[in-house]
């Protein structure tokens, strides 16, 4: 199944083409009926190669809406680029071609519309100069075509060559379902109803779901594609997701994704960047932009590294996003496209690393592989994941494998060094604690604690990781005793005063909160690890929302993050807490 999607200068005939090819009117809104100019993205379909649907894309074409039509063009099989007769190449067709080429679409149908209008030398003649122009940004000419939709000339023609064009665009697999939202509104008897273009992998109405950035659970009700309900829908298709309504508010550039998809959702990320424009409307170092990914946009600063082909971006507020992902960069705001890139690392960079970090990105090749990423990621870190459907290699020489992660030998090395020398202390720590400390990556850590454990370098009891050598350490009895009381009192706490509190304190067992609250160092885990779950580097959370989780009162919850302060766990932003 494939999705299309129009682009072209404004009045040049998209939505009637749309209407001729499919006998839909996209344009939804009463004011785009009354103004006759598309202004949000509409939707269509007609029947392609055996049968199959073939989803369309209205993108308005003024200037006023670029990020309409960006959010558009995130999944798109194909395009048609429209040129009419009569005006010519227009400059919202320069920057909607440069949309289409920045982003990806694998295949562009120029079609050269209102020929009724025009004499033949004049269709013929921006024909040629429409040809010339999307050559030279597309790196080919495009197949072209000459159409009048009121008149339904070669409109029959167009959808042919739209098949046998689309017939030629190779799939592009992923292992997990994902989709942007591109609308959300609630139906009277069903409720919340979500759309958007699934790429990936297909999806079944019963398959776990999450939502990003909110990091939400969902469930599925019911599953429509182009007007008919099914309970499996084939990527790539436009579908409508009835959704039992999530406790976080839903907007376009929403993601729903399979748990656990590599998806990141970071406020800052490093990406190669190409500026686009004259000088007048360059991109600037230190400018405030926009930056255009999927169906969302947010407001960013930029930032290039020492290396100009690099740049930072810090995102007000994060934008789900896979590595090498492709975006849009539009004047803060304006309308002028200034700029293109793609994602190629997430997240904050120490800035005593960020010169060992350019040396490496200066050495990607251009465009980069997943094998890049691998390289890239092992190189920094000194670690990698293995993304199952990627194709990377094995562990080369120099590294070993520990499940679905890849090290560096003299990493590992050093870093389990560090592990047993945290966990040396009679109390022993917990994974979460050890994470914190070392900042490494949770689920790194895990396959490093249970390879340790195996190797009987390190015991485990419980949450608790203790080296070999100082397990088992015995308590006094009436510590004993304290601790089996403070044990029971769980996510409660306990208060009060006692001969050997100080005792299990010293030696980790117990740990203090303010106003005289003592948890157990399991239940401070328990709990630290309840508010951490789902949530990345740099996500933020209500105190309201901490309560919500942990099914605590405030007397408990304000000392509780308060103590992960402390401890590293989170930082304090005004009202709200940042995951650290």
């Amino acid at each position: 199944m494939r999705v299309i999607g129009t682009s072209g200068h404004v009045d040049h005939g998209k939505t009637t083409l749309i209407e001729a090819l499919t006998g839909i009117n996209p344009d939804r809104l009463p004011e785009e009926k009354e103004r006759g100019m598309t202004i949000d993205l509409g939707f269509a379909w007609f029947a392609g190669a055996g049968g199959e649907p073939v989803g369309v894309i209205d993108v308005p074409g003024h200037e006023r809406f670029i990020r309409n039509m960006v959010a558009g063009a995130w999944s798109l099989d194909g395009a048609l680029l429209l040129v009419a007769a009569d005006d010519g190449w227009m400059q919202q067709t320069q920057d909607h071609a440069v949309v289409l080429a920045s982003l990806g679409v694998p295949a562009v149908v120029l079609v050269v519309t209102k020929t009724d209008i025009a004499a033949p030398e004049r269709v013929e003649a921006v024909r040629r100069d429409a040809e010339r122009r999307a050559g030279a940004i597309f790196g080919r000419v495009p197949p072209a075509i000459e159409v009048s939709a009121l008149a339904r000339r070669n409109v029959d023609e167009l959808k042919a060559l739209i098949i046998a064009t689309l017939a030629g665009v190779p799939d592009r697999p992923q292992p997990f379902p994902y989709l942007y939202v591109d609308r959300a509104f609630s139906i009277k008897g069903s409720g919340l109803v979500v759309t958007g273009s699934l790429r990936g992998a297909p999806l079944g109405r019963d398959d776990p779901l999450v939502l990003l950035p909110q990091r939400e659970s969902l469930r599925v009700r019911a599953i429509q594609t182009y007007n008919a309900a099914v309970d499996r829908a084939e990527p790539t298709c436009r579908v409508a997701l009835n959704l039992v309504k999530p406790k976080a508010e839903v907007a376009r550039g929403n993601l729903a994704t399979s748990p656990g998809a590599p998806f990141q959702c970071e406020r800052e990320f490093i990406a190669r960047v190409r500026p686009l424009g004259g000088e007048a409307q360059a991109l600037k170092n230190h400018a405030e932009v926009e930056v255009a990914l999927g169906t969302g946009h947010e407001i960013a600063q930029v930032h290039f590294l020492e290396d100009p082909r690099f740049a930072r971006f810090l995102l007000q507020h994060p934008l789900p996003a896979l590595w090498n992902q492709p975006f849009l960069v539009i004047r803060h705001g304006g309308s002028a496209i200034v700029g293109s890139g793609v994602i190629l690392w997430f997240g904050e960079i120490p800035r005593e690393d960020r010169r060992r970090f350019s040396g490496l990105l200066a050495g990607l090749p251009d465009p980069a592989s997943e094998a890049d990423r691998f390289a890239l990621e092992l190189g920094f870190r000194g670690l990698a994941r293995l993304i199952a459907g990627e194709g990377a290699a094995g562990p080369a020489g120099g590294t070993v494998r520990l499940g679905e992660w890849i090290f560096l030998a003299s990493w590992l090395e050093k870093t389990s060094r560090d592990i047993v020398a945290l966990v040396g202390r009679p109390a022993g720590m917990s994974a979460l604690e050890i994470a914190g400390k070392l900042h490494v990556d949770a689920d790194a850590l895990r396959a490093i604690l249970a390879s340790l454990v195996q190797r009987k370098t390190l015991s485990a009891r419980g949450s608790l990781f203790f080296a070999a050598a100082a397990e088992g350490a015995a308590l006094p009895p009436a510590a004993a005793r304290l601790l089996t009381d403070i044990l029971a009192k769980g996510r409660t706490g306990w208060q009060g005063s006692h001969p050997e509190l100080n005792t299990l304190v010293r030696l980790g067992r117990v740990v203090p909160l303010e106003d005289g609250i003592f948890y157990a160092k399991e239940t401070y885990d328990l709990l630290a690890g309840e508010l951490l779950a789902g949530r990345a580097r740099g996500d933020r959370f209500s105190v309201p929302e901490a309560k919500e989780r942990t099914g605590l009162s405030r007397k408990y919850t304000l000392p509780l993050l308060n103590r992960m302060e402390k401890d590293g766990l989170l930082r304090r932003e005004q009202d709200a807490r940042v995951v650290r």
